[in-house]
């Protein structure tokens, strides 16, 4: 009768450590674990290139372009289209 009422006693202790921690994970977010996704974790594991790609994909949305400002250094581009050429005027002294 004491090793059943043990062993219910440390099942119930470990259940209730096994929710804390994956509380405490869920809460604590971060860019290693995929958080609040329940199939996150069968993704990581079982597919990690689709994971891969899901992360790319995400960190592209907070991507943007580079745009080049202008400035006293900027010179006039030529192209022609024709034979591919591009061709830089070079500034007058």
């Amino acid at each position: 009768m004491v090793w059943v009422l043990l062993a219910v006693t440390g099942g119930v202790l470990a259940l209730g450590l096994v929710v804390w921690a994956s509380h405490r994970m869920l809460m604590a977010g971060g860019d290693g674990s995929t958080g609040g996704d329940p199939f996150g974790v069968f993704v990581e594991v079982f597919e990690p290139a689709r994971d891969r790609a899901n992360r790319d994909l995400d960190s592209r949305e907070h991507q943007a372009e580079a745009v080049l400002s202008p400035g006293a250094d900027d010179r006039p581009v030529r192209v022609d289209l024709t034979t591919g050429r591009a061709t830089v005027r070079r500034p007058r002294s």
